[in-house]
């Protein structure tokens, strides 16, 4: 699977590379990709990565599942698909089926450009999102469903998608407060602000910043899901036993965060919705800093707020003279990330740390 992941990556960079040359065949070829996504997601070998066996476990024993365990959307399908057939994989294809096509959908809407931010999408949240965390995987392509709302002044319309989201994973609630942010373009305090808001997120982390989890009263299925993160912490789980908020890959996002805020002028010109995707990308790098006392949970909200990454990335395209140029080295930039996400599906490229 990580060798068919990587070659769909390389032909992808291909394809961005020669996107204006592809008339009428651009968007039928952009599809025809995402078909592919969806099957590999969706049919991928049961223990291929290290949450598909949990998810064929709890779906084959989803009438003895312990409520609040799980969100009840992912209750409600097993119910229903398990009448079907015993094989998760009918699960999987329809997790993969929205987790993808929301994505693929959602890029159409911000980009004149599709297969440059594919390529970002594929690098790291395909594998992340739609072969792991996948009921968090539709949840991000509906976030971003709500910014591209938020941006057009609908926030009754993004209110309504969020509360769609929080049926498929409860981190939706996070998302809740970007319904009072801005999307007008930042005013030189307001770029103060909101250049400080990941300094301020790892000087608080240093300073031994944290919060009580353990609250004197219970949120409904809310303080389950925190007890279950908890709980993987003090085993050592997977990578919920810490995070390194100094890792290469953190320092290359930060750099990347401060270079496209430099750019700002620059790339308003072709994303109008910069504003509120750069206010989420600064939240979710401090927020990866503010929480690492709570490392399952600083993960979470990390990887979903930087979901917006798949759209800003892809702007790089837009800051660097001539255009190949730039579109190897976003095409390079994928590697990097490439490099974090196939070791999850069986195959190591490089080196990291």
């Amino acid at each position: 699977m990580a060798y068919l992941v990587l070659s769909i990556y390389v032909a992808t960079a291909f394809l961005a590379l020669y996107e204006k040359y592809l008339g009428k065949y651009r968007m039928f070829i952009y599809w025809i990709i995402g078909v592919i996504l969806i099957l590999v997601a969706g049919l991928r070998e049961v223990g291929i990565d290290p949450d598909s066996a949990n998810y064929e476990y709890t779906y084959q024993n989803i009438d003895n599942l312990k409520s609040g365990t799980v969100e009840y959307s992912y209750i409600f399908l097993s119910q229903i698909f398990s009448h079907i057939t015993s094989d998760v994989h009918i699960l999987f294809l329809f997790y993969a089926f929205f987790g993808v096509g929301l994505k693929m959908f959602a890029i159409t809407k911000f980009e004149k450009t599709v297969f440059l931010p594919l390529l970002i999408y594929i690098s790291y949240y395909y594998v992340t999102h739609e072969c792991m965390q996948i009921r968090t995987g539709i949840l991000s392509g509906i976030m971003l469903l709500a910014i591209i709302a938020m941006g057009e002044g609908e926030k009754k319309r993004a209110f309504m998608l969020l509360l769609i989201g929080s049926l498929f994973h409860m981190s939706a609630l996070i998302l809740f407060p970007m319904l009072f942010m801005s999307n007008k373009e930042m005013t030189h305090k307001q770029k103060m602000i909101w250049g400080s808001v990941i300094p301020a997120g790892y000087v608080l982390s240093i300073m031994g910043f944290a919060i009580i989890m353990n609250l004197p009263f219970e949120i409904p299925y809310v303080s389950d899901k925190l007890a279950l993160y908890q709980a993987a912490t003090e085993k050592g789980i997977g990578d919920f036993a810490s995070v390194n908020i100094f890792s290469p890959l953190q320092l290359a996002t930060i750099a990347l965060f401060y270079y496209l805020f430099y750019f700002q002028d620059t790339i308003l010109r072709y994303n109008k919705f910069y504003p509120i995707l750069m206010k989420l990308f600064a939240c979710g790098v401090s927020a990866y800093a503010l929480f690492s006392f709570f490392p399952v949970f600083a993960q979470r909200i990390n990887m979903l707020l930087q979901a917006v990454t798949i759209i800003l990335f892809a702007d790089i395209y837009h800051t660097i003279n001539p255009r190949w140029a730039s579109i190897t080295i976003i095409s390079i930039l994928g590697l990097l990330y490439l490099n974090y996400s196939l070791p999850d599906i069986g195959l190591d490229l490089f080196w990291k740390v």
